[in-house]
C-alpha cells in the first residue's frame, strides 16, 4: 500500500512541476493556487519556504523551512480550507502524464539515525538521492529504478 500523501510532500512535488515545460498549465495553475492558499493559512514564512522549493539552489533549505512552518497534522479547520486545493492538484496531476512522470521520477531521502538506518522498497523512481547520517550500518534493500523507457517499445 502506498504511503499517504502529506501536504509537504504534495508541495515539494508541485514545486518540481512548475519548472517542467511539458507539464500542462492546468496542473501548474492548481499547484499555484494551493501554494497561495498555504500562504494564507500558514503565513508568509510558509510562502517563502514554498518559493524556495521551486529554485534548485534553495530547494533543500525550502524543504527544511517548510517543515518548520507547515504541520502535516492539520487542524480540522486547516484541512477543510486546504482540501479543495489539495484535491484539485492531485486530480490535475493524475490527468497529466508528464506531471505524473515528473512527480514520480525523483526520491530524496535525508535520514539521521543514532543507530542503524534501513531503507526498503523504493520502486519506480528514476533518481534516488540519499543523505544518511547513521551511528551504525546503512542498509538499502529492494531498490527498483525506472529507466524512463517503455518496455513495450
Amino acid at each position: 500500500m502506498p504511503e499517504p500523501i502529506t501536504l509537504t510532500t504534495l508541495l515539494i512535488a508541485g514545486a518540481s512541476l512548475v519548472g517542467t515545460e511539458t507539464v500542462k498549465e492546468v496542473t501548474k495553475d492548481a499547484y499555484r493556487k494551493l501554494k497561495e492558499k498555504v500562504g494564507e493559512v500558514f503565513g508568509s514564512r510558509a510562502s517563502t519556504a514554498v518559493a524556495k522549493l521551486e529554485n534548485p539552489a534553495t530547494h533543500d533549505q525550502g524543504r527544511k523551512d517548510l517543515a518548520r512552518c507547515v504541520d502535516d497534522d492539520l487542524r480540522p479547520d486547516e484541512a477543510t480550507e486546504l482540501a479543495p486545493f489539495v484535491e484539485a492538484l492531485i486530480r490535475a496531476t493524475q490527468a497529466d502524464a508528464d506531471a505524473k512522470t515528473a512527480v514520480h521520477s525523483r526520491v530524496g531521502l535525508d535520514i539521521e539515525a543514532g543507530g542503524n538506518a534501513f531503507i526498503r522498497d523504493i520502486q519506480g523512481a528514476r533518481e534516488v538521492v540519499a543523505k544518511v547520517k547513521a551511528g551504525q550500518d546503512v542498509t538499502i534493500e529492494g531498490l527498483h529504478l525506472d529507466t524512463g523507457r517503455d518496455p513495450g517499445k
